[in-house]
């Protein structure tokens, strides 16, 4: 079958043992405390989490080939119940959400909801699960199970568009949805600081240009109903300087200011396109402005001694999770509502 059929076979055939227990050790799963039988049960663990549900498919598609007796019984796998990683990519989603919403939540009280899901987004979105997942290994030779035959396809969502998008099964959403399983195993294994702590040394250490995904079709109203909310002066635009008003080029330098703070500065070729920048820089220095790792307590820190876990964290994970635990919780203010502009409601 290898040879009539390479890419069903490629799809089908077993993990490789050396690649599973690789990829378990870079992700701390494998300390050398651990029985033979606990071992053995998180290598299984390993081996779901990197099978796609699309190999079920294959299985299927195998099934109306004409193949005889004999080379049905040489491949075992055909008649496998295979187990797959979409229950546990699904909890790995929900526990990625919660440890990213209340970290950038608390790391930058003054984001707006929307800015606050495409942080989410940037750091455990899909596109960096794939490209972290890359770094450790999650798509090395043997040890994934996808559908490599091109028939399945996975449903995109598209903005503006009235139903998800029907596109081909690639490798990345292979590697995302094994990262968000194998995070979920990390949750079940070692508990909630063990996987906590992973994420925010594997995710959040990346720098990434979270400016840029700060847009504005009217800074300047919403930056007047951010002053009125706060209960500060209106904001008022003056120009710093200028150059070659009456020249092919001109600059214009203008600071935004309320009352006698001032809150932004932009420069542009038109008045009006220095007040538009000067009003972004204003609210992209209060959106950004953040707090130091250790001026905040994260919630979901009260259920690290509920969920400990099935063995000891390892060692080289007890450190940085001893630096991150707080002797006792403290409730965080939830500070100034939301400022809604653009909204029907």
């Amino acid at each position: 079958m290898a040879r009539t059929y390479p890419k069903i076979w490629a799809s089908l055939r077993d993990q490789a043992p050396s690649a599973i227990a690789a990829l378990g050790a870079r992700f701390h799963l494998f300390p050398n405390s651990l029985s033979m039988e606990e071992r053995a049960s998180r290598e299984a663990l390993v081996r779901i989490a990197c099978t796609h549900p699309s190999v079920v498919s294959v299985q299927r598609q195998v099934a109306d080939l004409s193949l005889s007796v004999d080379e049905r019984s040489e491949v075992p796998q055909l008649s496998e119940v295979i187990a797959h990683n979409a229950a546990l990519a699904t909890m790995g989603n929900a526990l990625l959400g919660l440890v990213a919403a209340e970290y950038f939540h608390l790391k930058y009280p003054h984001l707006p909801t929307r800015l606050l899901k495409a942080f989410v987004s940037a750091y455990v979105g899909p596109s960096t699960l794939a490209d972290v997942g890359a770094d450790l290994g999650i798509l090395a030779q043997g040890v994934q199970r996808w559908d490599r035959t091109g028939a399945s396809v996975i449903a995109h969502e598209i903005k503006g568009a009235r139903a998800p998008k029907r596109m081909p099964l690639l490798s990345k959403d292979v590697a995302a949805q094994s990262m968000r399983a194998m995070i979920a195993v990390l949750f079940q294994e070692l508990g909630m600081a063990a996987m906590r702590t992973f994420v925010h040394s594997y995710f959040f250490s990346r720098r990434m240009d979270l400016a840029s995904l700060i847009k504005f079709r009217d800074p300047k109203r919403v930056l007047s109903a951010t002053c009125k909310k706060y209960s500060k002066p209106l904001p008022e635009s003056r120009i710093i300087a200028e150059t070659g008003r009456l020249s092919i080029s001109p600059v214009f330098v203008v600071g935004v200011w309320s009352g006698k703070v001032k809150l932004g500065e932009g420069s542009g070729s038109s008045i009006r396109m220095a007040e538009f920048r000067a009003a972004e820089n204003a609210l992209r220095r209060l959106y950004l402005a953040e707090k130091p790792d250790n001026a905040f307590q994260l919630p979901s820190s009260t259920l690290d001694a509920a969920f400990c876990g099935t063995t000891p964290l390892p060692h080289s994970l007890q450190l940085s999770a001893q630096t991150n635990a707080p002797n006792a919780f403290s409730p965080q203010p939830l500070g100034h509502a939301e400022v809604l502009h653009e909204s029907r409601g």
